[in-house]
């Protein structure tokens, strides 16, 4: 476990509900462009093959943002500037994605080459802010207060992806998708804002033999997977983590298609909205419920837990007919993944080294953002064919993973291994 410097004092609770604001944003952004505007937009250019052509763009979008993130969370590592060492990419990144999302509202009919733009671009710079932040958990929150810190970005989390779930959806029903863009493009940069002008004064610049300014990008490339420290268990937890959120983002991409094919008497729009709402309800109070707990009693016992009843629930939801007791179902493996959303970041807070806070914490995004493009493309190739064989094996496979993680944590990530995490 990393040590915390006694500089670091106890932060206020402002103070970190301001910091993480970012985090509010980001997934506002990324949950109503990956769930609702992306599989929109793309059936407004083709129906054909349209969940692999989704499933496509958001493999190759979302690699690049993991790449970018990790990138990202490097170089904030070598940054001298006077700002701080995390604040320049955090506005770069947030400030900068404007443009790539509104370039799709500039068009009344885009055609599938600006919707890969505006994805792709998306993607790489909302990255950009995001790689630079979650090391801010490491260089100014104390340790006592980190599974705090990550069930407060957890919780921002979830109320952003809950606007996205519901005003994005609305809009989109009202075939507003152009006014729908603009908010996100806007929220994503004044969240960023904020959240550099919060750790403004305490985002010290690096003390490094060869500062950022002075790094090429293949030294940069270089750096990626050498770490000066190796904490083995750190890597553990990644994988464990990255089956995990496999599972998590299986219908990421899909929903409107699985509402279209399984309860094709229920507007898709309306029915990812109080799903969403729904499950993104119970996993902010299990995400900021179980980062509290997790301060107290540790982290692994929960976060064990929440594998393992993840899968159990998956496992059951594609085999019943009525659509209020799916949601039921989905609810309550809502309350079941939150640990995945709240604690395990602040278990990765805890074992990254101080000096390469940025890398290793990228890393642990590593698990999130590569997960996400892998489940794009495997289970876009599942979905070649829109039907309900290939929903039911999406939620099989997504059982599986969730109690691969669990039994993969399980095994490598012993008790003793986190010096009381």
């Amino acid at each position: 476990m990393s040590a915390t410097p006694a500089a670091i004092p106890r932060r206020s609770a402002g103070f970190l509900l301001g910091m993480a604001l970012l985090m509010l944003g980001a997934n506002f952004v990324w949950i109503s462009y990956n769930n609702v505007l992306l599989p929109t937009l793309v059936e407004r250019t083709t129906m054909e093959y349209r969940g692999l052509i989704t499933g496509l763009i958001g493999f190759f979008g979302t690699l690049l943002g993991v790449l970018v993130s990790l990138l990202a969370g490097i170089a904030s590592d070598r940054s001298a500037s006077p700002w701080g060492r995390r604040t320049p990419s955090l506005l770069i990144g947030t400030v900068a994605t404007l443009p790539f999302i509104a370039l799709a509202a500039l068009f009344r009919q885009p055609t599938l080459a600006v919707v890969v733009v505006s994805f792709l671009g998306m993607e790489c710079f909302t990255n950009v802010g995001n790689g630079a932040w979650w090391p801010l958990i490491v260089d100014v929150v104390p340790e006592r207060q980190r599974g705090l810190a990550s069930g407060i970005a957890g919780l921002y989390a979830l109320i952003g992806a809950a606007m996205g779930v519901g005003l994005v959806t609305l809009l989109n029903e009202y075939g507003r998708t152009d006014a729908a863009l603009w908010v996100l493009a806007i929220s994503l940069a004044v969240s960023g804002i904020v959240s550099a002008l919060v750790v403004r004064g305490w985002d010290t610049p690096a003390v490094v033999e060869q500062p950022l300014h002075r790094s090429s990008l293949w030294t940069l490339f270089r750096e990626m997977f050498r770490v000066r420290r190796l904490v083995v268990v750190f890597f553990w937890v990644v994988a464990s983590a990255f089956l995990a959120n496999m599972a998590l983002n299986s219908l990421q991409f899909f929903a409107r298609y699985f509402f279209q094919t399984f309860f094709p008497a229920v507007s898709p729009d309306y029915a990812f909205r109080l799903m969403g709402g729904i499950c993104l309800a119970c996993t902010a109070a299990a995400a900021v419920g179980a980062g509290l707990l997790s301060d107290r009693i540790g982290r692994r016992r929960l976060i064990l837990a929440s594998m393992f009843a993840s899968g159990a629930l998956s496992l059951v939801m594609p085999f019943v007919s009525s659509f209020t007791l799916f949601l039921v179902l989905a609810a309550l493996r809502s309350l079941a993944t939150g640990p995945i959303v709240g604690v395990i970041p602040a278990l990765a807070a805890d074992l990254a080294p101080r000096d390469e806070a940025g890398k290793y914490m990228a890393y642990i995004n590593l698990s999130t953002g590569l997960a996400t493009a892998v489940a794009s493309l495997g289970f876009g190739l599942v979905l070649t064919r829109i039907d309900r064989t290939g929903f039911m094996t999406l939620f099989i496979v997504s059982a599986a993973l969730f109690v691969a993680g669990g039994v993969l944590f399980l095994v490598k990530v012993p008790e003793r291994e986190l010096h009381g995490s």
